[in-house]
Order: structure tokens, then C-alpha cells, then sequence
């Protein structure tokens, strides 16, 4: 009995992963890290810039 709930458990936790993994929303866009790099770093310089203009 312990053997079959430990067996079932471990499945079901890697189906709720599987899931999990499957439906994020970044999975289908394939960016570089140096393109996110470069986009952060622009949104900070933008948010820097429009909060010294006040």
C-alpha cells in the first residue's frame, strides 16, 4: 500500500511540472540572454531618465 502511494505521489508530482513547464508563457520565444540583458538594462535607463525630468 505505502509502495503504491509513494509511486502514485512521485508521478503526480511530475506531472503537475510536466504541466507547469508546458504552459509558461516564455516557452515558445526564444531570446537570448544578452537580448534580455540589453532590454532590462534599457527599461532601467528609461525608468532612471523619466524619474529625473520631474
Amino acid at each position: 500500500m505505502v509502495d503504491n502511494f509513494s509511486i502514485g505521489l512521485t508521478h503526480v508530482l511530475m506531472a503537475i511540472a510536466l504541466w507547469r513547464l508546458l504552459h509558461r508563457d516564455d516557452l515558445d520565444h526564444e531570446v537570448s540572454p544578452r537580448k534580455l540583458w540589453q532590454q532590462r538594462r534599457d527599461a532601467e535607463a528609461g525608468a532612471k531618465d523619466s524619474s529625473s525630468d520631474a
